[in-house]
Formats: C-alpha cells, structure tokens, sequence
C-alpha cells in the first residue's frame, strides 16, 4: 500500500518524536539525542514531544513536518523549513519555554560541542530538509521516497532556489535514498572526538537545486 503523504498535526507527537529520535540515531548505536538530552528515554522523547508542539516555532515545531502514513498508522515523518526564519534563536527560545534553564542550556552546549564541530551550515536562502526517518517495520516500502518528493515540492511552492540536508557520515542506504532524489554531497565534516562518540567519522551536506 502507498503512504498517503499528510501534514503534522500536534496529535504526532508521540510518534515524531520517536522518529526524530531515530533520525538523530541513523546507523548507529549513539543518537544526537542521546546527548543532547541524557537521562532516561521517557524524558528523551517528552522534550522532543514539547519541542514539537511548543508555541515557539523553531524548527522542530509541528507545522514544519509532515508525515506519511501506511495502514493508517504513522510510518515516517521529515521537516522542511528556513534557518532564517526558524533556527537559531527560535530553537533556544523553545528550549527555554519546554523548561530548559540557564545551566541546563550551557551544560547541553558544551556537550553538543563535537556536533556542532561536523554539522554543516546552511545557506540563508535554502530549503533546509531534516529528521528524515521511517519506522523499522515501514522500511522498503516508498514512505520516505514520498516524503521527500512532497517536502521538495513544498520547498519549490515557497520560492526556494535549493535544498539542502545533512546526515551522518556512512549511512549507505540514506544516501542512495538521497540520491536518487536528486541530492550531491557538497560537503564532509569530520572530528576524532565525534567518531569516539558516535562511532561516525562526521556529518555530510547534500544539496540539490530547486
């Protein structure tokens, strides 16, 4: 059955948040978000709950996503957005506003340091694709090849001359997903002490033109 392809609405978060986990996760056994939020994994996944349905609309909001559904039940989810108009100060402000004070927010930093080193930036102009994830039991079934085709068009509908993502090094089978979209690598960011971390050499950035 093909995924009917919808977008996000706040009754997701249970499910995108597991997704975005598993994006942050890709291949390996570490995900970012293991870092960026230690404790147990309950907690893990309520902050990436409340990021999703905050009033903030930082780039994790939900009206950024959309999802695709097979059987009825949600298979994978993606955002599309603009780092200028919702990265960067909206994320800290959302953070605040799910709870994360001054000290949480300088120890997060500091541990985030070897990702923030290999993640690479985004031109203002472009169409920023992220959290690109399918559950186990959807993989091979098209949910993420339809994904991307609609968040790309969404981009092209708002005026975007490009769009661009950024995964972890060495995810064969992410890349030839992207790929076959119509992503290049433009871009190879590597860390010892993120390989030592996560078990990755580093981040790449695809980009494709609009």
């Amino acid at each position: 059955m093909n995924a009917v392809i919808r977008p996000a609405v706040p009754g997701d978060a249970p499910e995108v948040a597991r997704l975005m986990y598993l994006a942050g996760k890709s291949h390996i056994d570490t995900s970012i978000y293991d870092v960026m939020f230690p404790g147990g994994m309950e907690e893990r996944l309520g902050k990436l709950a409340a990021l999703f349905t905050a009033g903030t609309r930082s780039w994790y909001h939900y009206s950024h996503y959309l999802v695709g559904e097979v059987d009825g039940r949600v298979a994978g989810s993606l955002c599309g957005f603009n780092e200028l108009e919702s990265g960067g100060a909206l994320l800290r402000d959302a953070l605040i506003e799910i709870g994360t004070d001054r000290a949480e927010g300088k120890a997060m930093n500091a541990r985030m340091q070897p990702f923030y080193r290999v993640n690479p930036r985004h031109y203002e102009d472009s169409w920023v694709i992220e959290h690109v994830a399918v559950f186990p039991e959807f993989r091979g079934r098209g949910v993420i090849a339809s994904l991307l085709r609609e968040i790309i068009a969404r981009g092209r509908e708002r005026g975007f001359r490009c769009a661009e993502l950024n995964m972890l090094d060495g995810n064969a089978a992410a890349l030839a997903a992207y790929h076959s979209a119509g992503f290049v690598v433009v871009e190879e960011n590597a860390d010892e002490e993120f390989m030592e971390l996560f078990g990755s050499p580093g981040m790449l950035r695809l980009y494709m033109e609009l």
